[in-house]
């Protein structure tokens, strides 16, 4: 059965070594070697109900395997439980000190939390165990964009497209790190880039529509912003910029019409457009007036 559960896992036929392995495991309950493989077929298939039920049989013939720990953490976390997989991370590097990925998603929950040294401190960890873990070295770029360190994010950045040079997220955090070091040019290239390699990229495209708009060239940035709010139809700050680009071009019932939905998705933005210099010309227009008034 484990000989055939394996051939149907090289062939691709995940579901079916998972339903094989599974009937070897109630054979062998104590085998630990068919409850690992059972459990990481069951990860695989994202079934967390059954690959939390193998894990914990694993560790429970082998509490020392560090590699268990991590899976558990996973696990965990999909089931929304922050805290009880954090504590299977610990573990995990109590029991291996090398191991990338507990550093990782140890990482990636105090980035959540808003602990950002914390966050920095172990993604270097993670890169230092496993130089190679690319997701580490764009999870780092970002938060360094994040916090406004632009020069630091790019040496990063560049050492996760050696990695992976086909990675759209990576471009997006090098775009802005350009644009954050007064570089628009290589910004532009960079997000451009991100499209390239995910045409369905909104952050994207609103980015370099952003930007564009940054640089004056408003008829060019509409193009962008459009294609921003077409993958995203409530993406009241693609609206506001479309509507920012129309002021500044002198349509003004285009801009009237791009104020009046990005308002509708996000009421903030009336007393913003009261004040701001783009809509200047428009501030006494009636029509102005009645999209933006309290």
């Amino acid at each position: 059965m484990i000989a055939l559960a394996e051939r149907s896992k090289q062939e691709g036929q995940v579901p079916v070594a998972a339903d094989l392995y599974h009937q070897a495991v109630q054979l062998r309950p104590h085998d630990f070697d068919t409850q690992y493989q059972v459990t990481l077929l069951y990860l695989q298939l994202e079934n967390v109900d059954e690959a939390e039920e193998h894990l914990r049989k694993v560790i429970s013939l082998r509490p020392n395997f560090g590699p268990a720990h991590p899976n558990l953490g996973v696990v965990l976390l999909k089931r929304g439980q922050r805290e009880e997989g954090r504590k299977a991370f610990l573990e995990a590097l109590r029991l291996d000190p090398q191991l990338t990925r507990a550093y990782y998603n140890l990482g990636v929950l105090d980035l959540e939390d808003g602990r950002l040294g914390e966050a920095e401190g172990l993604f270097k960890k993670a890169v230092s165990a496993n130089p190679a873990h690319q997701a580490s070295y764009v999870r780092l770029g970002n938060l360094y964009v994040r916090q406004r360190k632009f020069g630091m994010a790019l040496p990063v950045l560049e050492r996760a497209l050696a990695l992976n040079p086909a990675d759209p997220k990576t471009f997006l955090n090098l775009g802005l790190a350009y644009d954050g070091l007064g570089r628009p040019r290589e910004a532009a290239d960079a997000f451009r880039q991100a499209i390239w390699f995910n045409p369905s990229y909104i952050s994207a495209y609103y980015n370099l529509g952003t930007l564009v708009l940054k640089t004056k060239d408003y008829q060019a940035a509409l193009e962008p912003l459009g294609q921003a709010i077409w993958l995203d139809p409530r993406s009241s700050d693609a609206f506001y910029n479309v509507a920012v680009a129309y002021a500044q071009l002198g349509e003004r019932e285009n801009t009237l019409q791009y104020l009046t939905r990005a308002i509708e998705l996000q009421p903030d933005l009336a007393a913003e457009a009261r004040t701001d210099h783009d809509f200047e010309r428009l501030h006494a227009d009636p029509g102005f007036v009645a999209v933006t008034q309290p």
